[in-house]
């Protein structure tokens, strides 16, 4: 038996939900902000004589990162045919960090999916290439779809890239 709760109940749950999540991103966006001015006189910097004082906004850092590319990002082959896939890892600003490489892929309205672990790539990020041997297509079916989604990891950061192969008899 299932139990019914009344809507007034659940939509007021609903709405202090969403206010809350609301008040934290505020406060997370608030917390790069710089202090609201103080009314008075301006400030003047002090320091030690002969010691230089710095001013002004602190220097821009870049953030440790990554991007990836994968090549060819859609390709058409036939059943038996291979096909090579070259995933290219980019760093940013100094990112050093090894890379996981993982692959899932879905055809035929989900009747078909593949999760691969493709490895691991570390510094200075050669080139990965898979090679991929277009599978036979089920009787009666002249032409299919597989969408796969590339995901790289690495470093707390995760990137992804959609690659689509289309397999026709």
């Amino acid at each position: 038996m299932i139990r019914e709760y009344p809507p007034l109940p659940i939509a007021v749950l609903i709405c202090v939900i969403l206010t809350g999540a609301v008040i934290v991103y505020v406060l997370l966006m608030n917390e790069g902000a710089p202090p609201p001015e103080q009314p008075g006189p301006p400030s003047t910097p002090t320091g030690t004589p002969g010691t230089p004082v710095t001013t002004g906004a602190p220097a821009s850092v870049a953030s440790r990162s990554f991007s990836i590319n994968v090549t060819p990002a859609a390709a058409t082959a036939r059943p038996g045919d291979i096909v090579r896939f070259t995933l290219t890892v980019h760093p940013e600003g100094g990112f050093v960090a090894p890379v996981q490489i993982r692959v899932s892929a879905m055809a035929l309205g989900g009747a078909f999916r593949n999760n691969r672990d493709l490895g691991t790539v570390i510094p200075p990020y050669p080139p990965l290439r898979y090679d991929v041997t277009t599978p036979d297509l089920p009787p009666l079916v002249s032409t299919a779809t597989v969408d796969a989604t590339v995901t790289a990891s690495g470093g707390g950061i995760v990137q992804t890239e959609q690659v689509q192969l289309v397999i026709r008899q």
